[in-house]
């Protein structure tokens, strides 16, 4: 099927077979699978002439990211008292190779600690005594504190011994970014009942320690990143950001099924080959007044502070206050029976003017039907609104059943639907490049 933009279901599919094919392995965070995704990537952007933002004047940004993983179990100890990982209790949540800090006993419906404070969390009554103490509770009340020490639910030794194995960390961080400190995160404990009684028996006020031996090791992710420079002078320093993430899940053998490859066909190969499809088109086309950027982003799966998109707002390969706007495609491969036919989502909708404007400018985009699921907050834009860029994501996710499931695969899409929502994006995203509209936060719409 051909279109007079260039824009075609055969590029789409191409990229689609290559990026969620079974060869790439499902693009696993941090992987070399997607490392090859994001060279192919730049591979595209070389050959339709962007200009590269990259590593040594290519296309592809390298990220190397220092974590620090418990090498050996930890101990919770308080003068003659000890306590391990695996036997008497079990860490869930490590900061450091040790924290120590003076003993409190949070009082059900206390709404906060002393900072620096090792907090025994309450056991709720509703429980009868039982377990998961504290679990549920929002980190503002316990914020600052140095751990926090909470009543295990009742598990089977073999379930102890597999929780016990799992891989803790102390935490990650960029290499070339300077850690940002975060009172709100403190190390996290479950104890069995005989070490939870010992502990509320001794005083308010006695120290308390946690220590482990960390052992560092070194992961990367890659983003694949190209620029189309404005053609007037006087607008080329602002910048239009379309995004998406292009990593999944990857693959894992521990999957119930015979297939292992979590291919993300939807999530995101969907909304990455999207973006390309716009950046071809644009850099075909008339060059627009604006700066566009088009960045595809590693490890939005598996990295939170630490994922391609947190890089990029971090070391910004131009300045985050040149940004006008970001845009993130992510999960377009079919519709959302809960929208009108042809349309998409714009997640926050409500949280900006950016929405509305670019729907007057022919985006079929409507407010997110499904704002209980928090997807403003659950995508690659959250990074950029929080250092205060306008920035939402474009979709048309269903929560089909095939999310996160190894059955996210190319014969799912829907390729007519892929196709139509790329082509609708393009002449409101060429009309924003090429306007002086600035897209700007409504009252409380900007997040913290």
């Amino acid at each position: 099927m051909g279109t007079a933009d260039g824009i075609t279901e055969a590029g789409i599919r191409a990229h689609m077979e290559f990026l969620a094919g079974d060869a790439l392995n499902g693009r696993g965070s941090n992987s070399r699978d997607e490392w090859i995704a994001a060279a192919y990537i730049a591979a595209q952007f070389r050959q339709w002439g962007l200009e590269p933002m990259g590593d040594a004047g290519g296309f592809v940004q390298a990220a190397e990211i220092l974590r620090e993983q418990m090498a050996a179990p930890a101990v919770l100890s308080s003068g003659a008292a000890q306590f391990t990982h695996g036997q008497e209790m079990l860490v869930s949540t490590l900061t450091g190779a040790h924290v120590a800090g003076p003993l409190v006993k949070m009082a059900e419906g206390a709404t906060s600690v002393p900072a620096g404070s090792v907090v025994l969390m309450p056991v709720p009554a509703a429980t009868g005594g039982a377990a998961g103490a504290g679990r549920g509770r929002g980190t503002q009340a316990t914020a600052g504190a140095a751990f926090l020490i909470s009543l295990a639910t009742d598990q089977t030794a073999e379930q102890w011994a597999t929780a016990a194995a799992r891989v803790i960390s102390a935490g990650s961080r960029f290499a070339t970014v300077p850690p940002t400190p975060n009172p709100a995160r403190a190390a996290r404990i479950s104890v069995n009942k005989a070490t939870y009684d010992a502990l509320a028996a001794m005083a308010d006020g006695t120290t308390v320690s946690l220590d482990a031996e960390l052992r560092a090791t070194t992961a990367h992710t890659w983003n694949a990143v190209g620029r189309l420079t404005g053609s007037d002078p006087a607008a080329q320093a602002e910048v239009v950001v379309l995004g998406a993430h292009l990593d999944h899940l990857g693959l894992r053998e521990t999957a119930r099924t015979d297939d292992k490859i979590y291919n993300g066909a939807d999530d995101d190969a969907s909304g990455t080959v999207a973006v390309m499809a716009l950046a071809q088109a644009l850099a075909a086309g008339p060059r627009p007044n604006r700066t566009l950027v088009f960045a595809l982003f590693g490890s939005e799966e598996g990295g939170g502070a630490v994922s391609g998109s947190s890089y990029f707002v971090e070391l910004p390969v131009v300045p985050l206050d040149q940004i006008v706007t970001q845009l993130q495609f992510e999960m377009l491969a079919r519709h959302d029976p809960m929208v009108p036919a042809k349309s998409l989502w714009l997640t926050g909708y409500e949280r900006s003017d950016l929405g509305s404007e670019l729907a007057k400018h022919g985006a079929a985009l409507v407010p997110d039907p499904r704002p209980e699921q928090s997807f403003f907050t659950r995508s690659d834009n959250i990074k950029f609104a929080r250092k205060g860029v306008v920035s939402h994501t474009v979709s048309s996710f269903n929560l089909h059943t095939d999310y996160h499931q190894a059955s996210d695969e190319i014969d799912t899409v829907d390729f007519a639907h892929l196709l139509a929502s790329v082509r609708s994006m393009l002449e409101p995203v060429r009309w924003l490049a090429n306007s002086t509209f600035k897209p700007a936060w409504t009252p409380e719409g900007r997040p913290r």
